[in-house]
């Protein structure tokens, strides 16, 4: 939901207090307060003892009065302004305003670093509060300067996280917001004091949250509830409850489980009552706003929620919080909706009106949503659609405001249901007549592009998202350097006997170094894309093509209300139909149970895969014209794990590929995209790395290791992988006689500088049977691991490098350890190393969805490759491929696994003497394919949102057989 953004409240207009909360207060405590100051006036803590004893209202006023005496009889003493502003924005943020910016420049005068740091955070944030976000910044940028100067280590948590505050609060790059909140972490843990703990931690959860990275912001969540209870802190308490609540609600939304509504009531509820006991009002009007949306539509409820939303918004206006009396207007429309449209659509107009009155893109586009929401049920669905898509557009207004693909991406995939329900309602008008059926058809299917792989899409549309600006050369410079200290740190850590201090050494410097390079990265260009439409998209799809677009969204969200149900578009040269399917809540377990099935092995998996058959295939294929022997899949959330190819009409029935080629496309204009080029594909190389050999140790002395995989601290330790080095012959021996020339590099020469030093430009098949490193915590440090070729490099080729490879419509087969599994990230599909290639600019993907044995891939991949020599599609040389395991009596679990993602029509070998293969119109050799267990999105996310998965844990061969997964 949209209104999440502002639910979680990315960096709440906190203070940043230095002392932490007292114990109850005493009678004439603030007479002793005063007292305490006049014996000792120097420093910050007797100041800070009015603050303390201020948080009894009853005490505020009387606070103030001595505050101010005190400041005219000791002028020179700034922490008392200070104290007196802290005081002031309890109550009246405008108050504040005057009394932090003259503690502001006394400490400046006075050459108080910490004092200035404080006074300047708090002055930054009344002004955000007062929306003068130009004045805000440069208080911004004068904190972080002093701080630096100072060399304090605390002071400079302090401005990293003031920094963080102005993008997240804006809604602006939150990836770098994330990237500055870690950076803080490492010096704030674990020497810094529980105040900076807790003024780190709550930001650093909720960027987390709003980036889809759940379970980092739940373990920062606890932490600080671990915080709060050490040190008797109400206020942090009841941020804690309400976080807790939001993250369960937001759980909730992507992954909804039957029944969830009653918990999640009760967790709003108990923030609610956390919110009460600290005097929260901030608090109390986000837990108000919450329990009222969650409440049914009994009278009792009803009347409880109306009562709950007048409080909140008497909450915000009294404590001048825009935000929150923006949600809560939007929240009140939505509930008066089915009651009372004239009053529902004036709330959602004030909540429109004063999001765009504080130009704050985050609250314009959950505005709009809720305005979109609000005329669902209020206006007819032709108008009510058009509002939803100018909703979509303040989405993407969001999005462009990020300044990497990651952060991009990450953020975009939190608005996924939006585009799922308006694509759902708009099939829907078509149903109902309320659109022309081709019209809903062409707009529902626009809608579906705009959400599809967006990210890789204009990264390839805008030359690998490549902007070279006037400080291009001295950024590539220095992010060089950065590069070389990368490669010399992970040297270090790969040393099996490095002292476990050095060890944490190292990893801290490690994140540093990754955190400077992502900054030094050229920025993604924002050129304008044109998305294929379906009448392009029909012309330019081949006689014997379909394409089926899924869109697995939910009947109904949260509050009842029809949220667009899960489709499928079967998209063919003479026309397009949609189909209703079953909706995400139902097809996750149907997928997850197949898979578990077709892992044990025993042909038990064929009832489930006849029952996905008929609920997801059946009508589209009766209806697809005969012609037809290619599909083209455009998979969604849980069907991205779904093995396509064992599915069949009848349980003791042939499986799909009996009867079509497969392969899988991220959207149909990368699709168009891959296929703009005509020429045919010049004569090159396949380059095969095998079995890299990166220990040194003489030959005898060698483990062999038993699964291709490992984490980051166990790369030393892999073994050789002998099969790896037969496989790579087994390619060679299958080129022969073709317009590919092989070449095998195995051992010391399997390196990341060979690699690298290659013409990629003249490869069209690149393949690589290796290890890989799945890092899930720090995804960027995952690797297929090479031998490192020289002292310069590590051997770790990472997906930062892989991105710059530079290839040219080249085949890339990746035999490692992991598989197309992993990392799920809504709307941009699975992501992970593969992703890179991508941009490397390769084509196409083969890879596996899950952990293979040796023999069976082995078996696979010779074959795949006999087939592809002898002039067949990667689509269709797989379908081959599969078809002879099948028949030759092996499991499911030898070979649906393996999938085709990209063009599939690709062919990249012919043999020697023959004329060129391809369809009409297509382009030429496109081809990224990682064949057997890939290592393809199982990098826990790669840069995106990690939704993790574990991969099946598959059972060793009787026999002792080695396998492909981890």
């Amino acid at each position: 939901m949209g209104w999440l953004l502002l639910a979680v409240g990315l960096l709440p207009h906190a203070l940043a207090v230095a002392a932490e909360p007292p114990e109850p207060p005493e009678p004439s405590a603030l007479a002793r307060c005063e007292e305490g100051f006049v014996a000792h006036p120097a420093g910050s803590e007797t100041a800070l003892c009015f603050f303390r004893e201020a948080q009894d209202l009853g005490r505020r006023d009387e606070a103030r009065r001595r505050l101010r005496g005190l400041i005219a009889s000791h002028p020179e003493r700034p922490w008392l302004l200070l104290v007196l502003g802290y005081v002031e924005m309890l109550s009246e943020p405008r108050l504040a305003e005057d009394s932090y910016r003259r503690a502001a420049l006394a400490f400046r005068k006075q050459g108080d670093a910490e004092g200035e740091v404080m006074a300047g955070i708090n002055l930054r944030n009344v002004l955000g509060v007062l929306g003068r976000t130009e004045e805000a910044h440069t208080w911004v940028q004068r904190v972080g300067e002093v701080a630096r100067a100072s060399g304090d280590a605390q002071l400079q948590v302090r401005a990293l996280i003031l920094e963080a505050s102005e993008l997240s609060d804006l809604g602006q790059d939150l990836g770098r917001a994330y990237r500055l909140l870690k950076r803080a972490e490492a010096l704030a843990f674990p020497g810094g004091s529980d105040s900076v703990k807790k003024q780190l931690l709550n930001p650093l959860a909720t960027v987390s949250a709003n980036l889809g990275h759940f379970d980092e912001a739940q373990d920062a969540y606890a932490r600080l509830a671990e915080l709060a209870r050490s040190t008797r802190d109400v206020g942090t308490e009841a941020r804690v409850r309400f976080a807790f609540a939001n993250l369960a609600l937001r759980r909730n939304e992507e992954r909804p489980e039957p029944g969830g509504r009653p918990a999640l009531l009760r967790l709003a509820r108990e923030a609610l009552a956390a919110a009460r006991k600290a005097g929260s009002k901030a608090f109390e009007a986000q837990s108000l706003r919450m329990v009222a949306e969650l409440l049914g539509d009994s009278p009792e409820e009803r009347s409880e929620a109306d009562e709950h939303l007048r409080r909140c918004l008497d909450l915000a206006l009294e404590a001048k919080l825009p935000e929150r009396r923006i949600a809560c207007l939007w929240t009140r429309a939505e509930r008066l909706a089915g009651v009372d449209a004239i009053a529902a659509e004036r709330d959602a107009d004030a909540a429109l009106a004063l999001a765009a009155e504080h130009d704050n893109p985050r609250y314009l586009a959950s505005a709009w949503r809720a305005r979109s929401m609000v005329a669902f049920r209020t206006r007819p669905l032709p108008e009510a659609l058009r509002q939803a898509e100018r909703a979509l557009d303040a989405v993407e207004v969001l999005r462009q405001l990020q300044k990497d693909a990651s952060s991009q991406a990450e953020l975009f995939s939190g608005w996924a249901n939006d585009y799922h329900r308006l694509a759902g309602r708009t099939l829907e008008a078509g149903e109902t007549s309320a659109l022309p059926p081709r019209e809903a058809l062409e707009r529902a299917f626009a809608v579906s592009e705009r959400l599809r792989a967006r990210t890789l899409f204009e990264a390839l549309v805008a030359s690998r998202a490549l902007a070279v600006g006037a400080d291009a050369p001295e950024r590539g410079e220095e992010r060089a350097r950065v590069l070389r200290g990368l490669s010399a740190t992970q040297r270090r850590l790969l040393e099996t006997t490095l002292p476990a201090s050095e060890r944490t050494r190292l990893l801290g410097e490690l994140q540093e170094l990754e955190r400077r390079e992502r900054e030094l990265r050229p920025a993604p260009r924002h050129d304008a894309v044109q998305f294929a439409s379906l009448s392009r998209t029909e012309e330019g799809l081949g006689e014997d093509e379909a394409l089926l677009v899924f869109l697995v969204g939910m009947d109904h969200d949260l509050q009842g209300e029809r949220a667009g149900g899960a489709w499928v578009l079967a998209v063919t040269r003479g026309g397009t139909r949609a189909y209703r399917i079953p909706e995400r809540a139902r097809l996750s377990p149907a997928v997850a149970l197949l898979s578990g099935l077709i892992e044990r092995r025993d042909g038990s998996e064929a009832g489930a895969a006849a029952a996905l058959y008929a609920q997801l295939l059946a009508p589209v294929l009766r209806e697809l014209p005969p012609s037809v022997s290619r599909l083209l899949l455009v998979p969604d959330g849980p069907l991205h794990d779904l093995a396509f190819a064992a599915l069949r009409e009848r349980a003791d029935g042939p499986p799909l590929i009996s009867r079509y080629a497969l392969a899988r496309v991220p959207s149909a204009s990368l699709l168009h995209h891959w296929r703009e080029r005509s020429e045919p594909p010049p004569a090159g190389e396949a380059l095969v790395l095998a079995d890299p050999d990166r220990s040194g140790a003489p030959a005898g002395t060698t483990v062999v290791a038993s699964s291709r995989g490992g984490v980051f601290g166990e790369t030393a330790s892999l073994g050789a992988l002998p099969e790896a080095r037969r496989e790579g012959r087994t390619v060679e021996e299958a080129l022969e006689g073709t317009d590919v020339r092989p070449r095998l590099l195995v051992g010391t020469e399997a390196s990341e500088q060979a690699l690298k030093d290659s013409r990629l430009d003249g490869v069209r098949i690149l393949h690589l049977a290796a290890h890989a490193v799945v890092d899930v915590e720090a995804p960027e440090r995952s690797a297929l691991v090479l031998a490192p070729g020289s002292p310069q490099e590590d051997g770790l080729l990472q997906p930062r490098e892989i991105a710059e490879l530079r290839l040219r419509d080249a085949l890339v087969v990746l035999s490692s350890c992991r598989g197309a599994s992993g990392a799920l990230l809504a709307g941009e599909g699975v992501l992970s190393l593969a992703r890179a290639f991508f941009e490397s600019g390769a084509h196409a993907v083969v890879a596996s969805l899950w952990p293979m044995r040796d023999a069976e891939a082995a078996w696979l991949l010779e074959r795949y490759y006999r087939h592809l020599a002898s002039g067949q599609g990667v689509a269709s040389a797989l379908r081959s491929a599969q078809l002879e395991a099948q028949q030759d009596g092996q499991p499911a679990a030898a070979w649906a696994g393996v999938v085709v993602m990209g063009d599939a029509a690709l062919v990249p070998v012919r043999r020697a003497g023959t004329a060129a293969v391809g369809v009409p119109g297509q382009g030429a050799t496109w081809a990224l394919a990682l064949l057997v267990c890939v290592l393809v999105v199982a990098i826990g996310g790669g840069w995106w949102r990690r939704s993790k998965r574990a991969a099946p844990a598959w059972p060793p061969e009787d026999r002792g057989e080695g396998r492909r997964g981890g």
